[in-house]
């Protein structure tokens, strides 16, 4: 980068900061503490969240155009009724998810449970099923709800969502039968495999043995007649997804059966499948 870029982008993001900070002066919201240039706390007096503006930043300094900016106060805004709504259980139970995550990505203050190996299944919560935030331990405390509960609700919203999917079926190459399932939001797409319908919406189409590859938060599939030959091919798609992926999630490829849920193999960098 040229030393009149390098300059220049100092001055955009100086630009960027100030048209955030007036705009939150104009929705009467402030800032609590700014942890480094991306990570604010922000307040409107009865509420506070932790707001990471990274990415506005970012498409800030390359177009140039105040939408971004317009976007990310508007996320605030919506922010601030979830937010409203989250105090008490009843308010805030429609917003509750769940979300499929790495087990190195989960920390001892989320709501959380044990998936298959490598993997949890946590409990978020979202004011429109692209914005994400977890759930603390707190909240559990302050509703005085079980966790069981909480866990529950949230998996009815997730059939609710997986409900609402385009189930996409296709035959590739080789003869496999294979499943896609579209949402307007890619968000929690690999987390409906956590559904509780989610096994009938495939019993109907490839029967009850089948497999699944889930490289990232955003994209998974549903695989049936696949044979090791085949499969090991896959891999290389699974392995470029996975590393090029903003929220990934695994390299495995699950075996799901009427009963449990297997790790069928593993692709890695190193060894290949196994």
């Amino acid at each position: 980068m040229k030393l009149a870029e390098k300059i220049g982008g100092i001055f955009c993001r100086d630009k960027f900061e100030a048209g955030f900070r007036n705009a939150l002066k104009r929705q009467h919201f402030f800032i609590v503490s700014k942890e480094n240039d991306s990570v604010f706390e922000i307040s409107n007096g009865s509420a506070s969240f932790k707001v990471n503006i990274g990415e506005a930043r970012a498409l800030y300094e390359k177009t140039g155009s105040d939408e971004e900016l317009d976007k990310l106060i508007k996320r605030l805004e919506l922010d601030f009724v979830t937010e409203g709504r989250m105090v008490s259980f009843t308010n805030g139970q429609a917003f509750l998810r769940l979300m499929l995550m790495r087990a190195e990505d989960v920390d001892s203050s989320m709501i959380s449970a044990d998936f298959i190996d490598g993997l949890k299944k946590v409990v978020v919560y979202t004011p429109d099923d692209d914005i994400v935030h977890t759930l603390s331990e707190s909240a559990l405390k302050r509703w005085g709800v079980p966790r069981e509960v909480v866990f529950s609700v949230a998996d009815r919203n997730m059939c609710r969502l997986l409900a609402k999917a385009e189930i996409k079926e296709s035959v590739l190459c080789g003869n496999i039968k294979a499943l896609e399932f579209n949402m307007p939001s890619k968000t929690f797409c690999s987390s409906l495999i956590l559904s509780n319908e989610f096994r009938p919406a495939v019993y109907e189409r490839l029967g009850a043995k089948f497999l699944v590859i889930a490289p990232s938060r955003e994209s998974f599939m549903v695989m049936k007649n696949i044979t090791n030959d085949i499969l090991e091919g896959v891999g290389t798609v699974i392995l470029n997804e996975y590393k090029k992926a903003e929220h990934p999630l695994t390299t495995d490829v699950l075996l799901f059966t009427p009963h449990e849920i297997q790790v069928a193999g593993r692709f890695s960098t190193g060894n290949g499948y196994r």
